[in-house]
């Protein structure tokens, strides 16, 4: 089976973050990345990748992280943040790009060897109408089998109720294997208290072994 993967980069750092602020709450959340190379071979499982698309935005740069993406083989598809009407900076466009990546690959693939996978939790409707749980709803009864791949907190209660109807539907859980997919990047960080910067110094971590 060849694997056609997805990956809602936004979601899955959301995600990460929340554990780290359980399993890590000294860390800063500066000093906190994902070890990606860890992450796409623990969803690739050995198979052939036919398609890998990465979506993101930018500011942050997070050059490292596309660089390597890029070296893997994944199309990263980056839009810039705008302003929102209240102020707030935040993405546009981002997950209905992959909605439509993801759309396109129903159309162009036989899903006899194929395997649809996506890496987030996101379970709602965007503005535009589009959905990551409508894509996969959309799959599953065109016979496709998805893997659907988040972080226990940020997984949508929806994708559950979907996954006892469709027998082809399997999700798993990223929660387990947080020491070997995160790490943190030692060093001293900076936190804002009273109108202040306070220095914060955070010891380095480093990526444990995938089980």
């Amino acid at each position: 089976m060849k694997v056609h993967m997805f990956f809602d980069n936004s979601n899955i750092w959301g995600g990460a973050n929340q554990l780290r602020k359980i399993n890590e709450p000294k860390g800063h959340w500066a000093a906190f990345r994902i070890y990606w190379r860890n992450l796409f071979e623990l969803m690739a499982e050995g198979r052939e990748v036919r398609e890998a698309i990465l979506g993101g935005s930018v500011p942050p740069q997070c050059a490292e992280l596309w660089k390597y993406a890029r070296q893997e083989g994944f199309v990263t598809d980056l839009l810039h943040k705008i302003e929102k009407d209240d102020g707030s900076i935040g993405e546009q466009g981002v997950d209905e790009l992959l909605h439509l990546k993801i759309a396109n690959c129903l159309l162009d693939y036989d899903p006899a060897d194929n395997v649809l996978v996506v890496a987030t939790g996101d379970g709602r409707v965007s503005s535009f109408g589009t959905g990551f749980y409508a894509q996969i709803e959309r799959a599953l009864i065109r016979g496709w089998k998805v893997e659907l791949w988040s972080w226990k907190p940020t997984l949508n209660s929806t994708y559950k109720t979907l996954a006892n109807k469709h027998p082809n539907l399997s999700i798993h859980l990223l929660d387990s294997f947080y020491p070997s997919v995160t790490f943190m990047k030692g060093g001293t960080y900076y936190l804002k208290r009273n109108g202040l910067k306070v220095p914060h110094k955070v010891a380095n971590r480093v990526v444990a072994p995938l089980p």
